[in-house]
Parts: structure tokens; C-alpha cells; sequence
């Protein structure tokens, strides 16, 4: 058994358990790549991995990367259309994983300012959601 190794630890903003994270987004056959990096909101009524605004669609077919169609559900049970990619989390806060980071489905839809990580990426650490005190803590083991 490997000891714990903390990610992250802070407190929320807003009300809310958000971090600052670091996607990067590669395509295979030239090696482009972008990078995105904005505050996402811990969301574990997300099933899916990251979910960013479909504005961020254009940073990603400049490096000719197509993020195909497909239906996702969002709040209330609702099926809506949506664009995936693969991505990968390099960096949560100040921890950076190793290269070339954790691979998650990128999801594009909606014009939210923030991201969200959902569960697919989450089941990956112990994540630990004070309210009543407004921490998070994220560790790895």
C-alpha cells in the first residue's frame, strides 16, 4: 500500500469547492496540443470526467482535433447534445501528475465561465467535501 499523498487542500470560493486545473488537449497524429486552465467546480453529481463551455471548440480544431457528437445528461435528468474529446488533468492546484496526466473524456457544452470535474475523474482520489467549514481536501493514494 502506497501512504496518501495530498493533491489538494483549500478553501471554497463563492460557496463553492472549486480549484484551478490544467487540461491539456493532444492530437495524436501531429502532436499539437492546447491547454486549458480556469477554476472548475468539484461536481460529483457529474458522471462524466471534465466538462468545460462548448466557446473553448474553437481552441481545439485549431490543432485539428474534431470532438464528435453525442448526448450527455445534465441537471433535472434531461438528455442534451454535447461534444467529446480526450483530454488530459495535469495539474490540480499546485500538484502535477505525472505525464502525460490522468486521461478523462473532455466534454464541450453550455457557456459556463467555470469547468467541472466529475466523478469519472474524481474516483481516482478520496476527495473530501467540508460545507459547514468550506474546505476540500483531495488525497491520492
Amino acid at each position: 500500500m502506497t501512504p496518501e499523498q495530498s493533491i489538494f487542500e483549500g478553501h471554497y470560493t463563492n460557496g463553492k469547492p472549486y480549484v484551478i486545473a490544467r487540461v491539456v488537449i493532444v492530437n495524436p497524429e501531429n502532436l499539437r496540443q492546447t491547454t486549458i486552465e480556469k477554476e472548475f467546480w468539484i461536481d460529483s453529481g457529474f458522471d462524466g470526467g471534465i466538462h468545460i463551455a462548448q466557446f473553448h471548440m474553437s481552441e481545439i480544431t485549431m490543432i485539428g482535433v474534431s470532438p464528435v457528437p453525442g448526448p450527455i445528461g445534465v441537471a433535472g435528468g434531461e438528455r442534451r447534445q454535447a461534444y467529446h474529446c480526450l483530454a488530459y488533468l495535469q495539474q490540480i492546484g499546485e500538484f502535477e501528475f505525472p505525464s502525460p496526466g490522468i486521461e478523462v473524456m473532455l466534454v464541450l457544452h453550455g457557456s459556463a465561465r467555470h469547468g467541472l470535474l466529475g466523478l469519472e475523474v474524481l474516483k481516482h482520489w478520496t476527495t473530501k467535501l467540508d460545507g459547514q467549514n468550506q474546505s476540500l481536501s483531495i488525497i491520492g493514494s
